[in-house]
């Protein structure tokens, strides 16, 4: 597939999705943690080769915790929550499961993130149903651990992942926690998206 043709008012559109989307996401999140957060404007990507999101997220470390789900409907693709390592601890120790200093996670810690990615990507899809007025569907979240490109590469196929919508944030607290939604719609899917929201 060739790199997707999006103009300037198409890339404000998805932006503008991903800022709705994500603003719900995040307060749901904020709400499961009670605490604030801040996300920052979100960046649209297009990247001209198979894996190129991939790639980049592999440039933020090599200690990443991503939490997957596959988006159907209207709007097609792939949302991840991706969090370094140590936030990712400090996560799942705010919903009551510490990862023991020397390591290892517990399966309560691991279910207590996979579950906040959960409550990301059904808020967040819960938002943009309203938008486009089409009821949209999310899988059973799946978390792996590892590099960024590794991490990204068991979450989505290298063939998609040409289009990123990029929503970074912050939560704030005594152990301030940052971390990245990722929104990696299908490109062949774009047009009627875009077509329900009057920017195609």
């Amino acid at each position: 597939m060739n790199r997707p043709d999006l103009g300037p008012r198409q890339v404000d559109a998805l932006q503008e999705v991903a800022s709705m989307g994500c603003g719900q996401a995040l307060t749901a999140l904020s709400r499961l943690l009670g605490r604030r957060i801040d996300m920052d404007v979100p960046e649209t990507w297009v990247g001209q080769s198979p894996g190129a999101v991939a790639d980049f997220l592999g440039s933020l470390g090599e200690d990443l915790v991503a939490v997957g789900v596959v988006l159907e409907g209207l709007l097609c693709g792939h949302l991840v929550l991706a969090l370094p390592g140590r936030d990712a601890e400090r996560l799942a120790a705010a919903l009551g499961y510490p990862v023991p200093e020397e390591g290892g996670w517990s399966a309560l810690a691991e279910s207590a993130v996979l579950e906040s990615g959960n409550i990301v990507g059904s808020a967040f899809v819960s938002a943009i149903a309203r938008i486009v007025h089409c009821k949209l569907l999310l899988s059973v979240p799946t978390l792996v651990r590892g590099g960024g490109r590794d991490c990204l590469d068991r979450l989505v196929d290298r063939d998609a992942g040409r289009v990123a919508l990029a929503t970074r944030f912050l939560a704030e607290g005594e152990t301030a926690m940052e971390g990245l939604i990722l929104v990696l719609p299908e490109p062949s899917t774009l047009p009627a998206l875009l077509a329900s929201l009057d920017f195609a």
